[in-house]
């Protein structure tokens, strides 16, 4: 059993030095070195670091985020871009989730369902609540067909008003 558990811990050993010696690439480089090797990165979530003269974010601080830098070009121009600007140019770094909702959620009322019936282990109302009208559903497919219908004749009037400012430009 001794001899098996040194044999073993042999072949971990060599298992583990396989990749930085023998094993090689299309290239023949080994495929690994001992400088990938290197300690996580301890920095404190929200901390900052120096970076060309300025304070910004540390990648491990933003928890995930991905990170855009604005800053403007010679020309004056807005630039947006996910590498830092050249060195004395100012810039703002923000950073956005992006598993994070765009779209702020509804806010029903609470215990009601999404067809505004009463679930099935609770009574039907009575009395004034059984009069009111419903709250509308933001989701309900006639209001969506009704958005839809009201933004194709807005299209309409402004394509009839481009219309009307070509033709009264060529007179």
């Amino acid at each position: 059993m001794k001899l098996f558990a040194k044999l073993m811990l042999a072949a971990l050993v060599l298992a583990l030095l396989l990749p930085f010696t023998i094993l090689k690439d299309d290239q023949g480089k080994t495929l690994m070195s001992f400088s990938d090797i290197g300690l996580p990165d301890f920095n404190l979530p929200g901390m900052s670091s120096f970076s060309s003269n300025k304070l910004t974010p540390s990648g491990s601080g933003l928890g995930g985020k991905d990170i855009f830098y604005r800053w403007y070009d010679a020309d004056g121009n807005v630039q947006f871009t996910t590498e830092p600007p050249p060195d004395g140019i100012e810039y703002t770094v923000k950073g956005y989730d992006p598993n994070a909702n765009v779209i702020r959620a509804v806010k029903m009322p609470a215990g009601e369902t999404a067809a505004n019936e009463p679930a099935a282990n609770e009574p039907a109302p009575t009395g004034e609540t059984a009069n009111a009208p419903p709250e509308m559903n933001p989701y309900d497919t006639e209001s969506t067909k009704k958005l839809f219908e009201d933004t194709k004749n807005i299209e309409k009037l402004l394509n009839q008003r481009l219309e009307d400012q070509n033709s009264n430009l060529n007179q």
